[in-house]
């Protein structure tokens, strides 16, 4: 009996550092990519499971906007540190300007493309901040088709499960 109980006690100890270091965050990242320019964006990473999340990064300019949404499953290394991977779809609006004439038409159009992801985080322990580094292929449907790849570094602010304390 006294095995069974310590072998239950190590497993639920696994299961808890395997388990995400956080419900919700919501910072900045940056994207340099192939096909696009380098761009910064509004990032939130939620998850919905022990392993699963979704990230929802949301950019806008002068003349363009997009949003990206992707599905990101992560595995634990070491406390603190997980990888991840996942695939997910973009879209996105740019005008070039026209120079302050309204008569001159500007260029305009419509982006949408699918995504891959892998990265690594890291969730500090004391502090909540999240620092991630992903990078993966794009492919650009329309306008035209293009491949390209994506190279893109957050930094969040971490809401920490309610069972644990920062």
């Amino acid at each position: 009996m006294k095995k069974l109980s310590l072998i239950l006690s190590l497993f639920c100890c696994m299961q808890m550092v395997h388990a995400q270091q956080y419900n919700t965050a919501l910072g900045l990242k940056a994207d340099w990519s192939t096909v696009d320019n380098a761009l910064g964006e509004l990032s939130v990473k939620h998850f919905f499971t022990k392993h699963d999340a979704f990230e929802i990064n949301f950019g806008a300019g002068q003349r363009f906007f997009w949003i990206q949404g992707m599905y990101e499953r992560s595995q634990a290394i070491k406390s603190g540190v997980e990888w991840y991977w996942g695939t997910g779809v973009d879209f996105g609006r740019w005008a070039r300007g026209t120079g302050g004439r309204a008569e001159v038409p500007g260029e305009q159009g419509y982006w949408t493309g699918l995504n891959g992801v892998a990265g690594i985080e890291y969730t500090f322990e004391y502090i909540p901040i999240n620092l991630a580094l992903d990078t993966g292929p794009t492919f650009r449907i329309i306008p035209e088709a293009k491949f390209g790849w994506t190279v893109g570094f957050a930094m969040r602010y971490a809401f920490r499960n309610k069972k644990k304390k920062w």
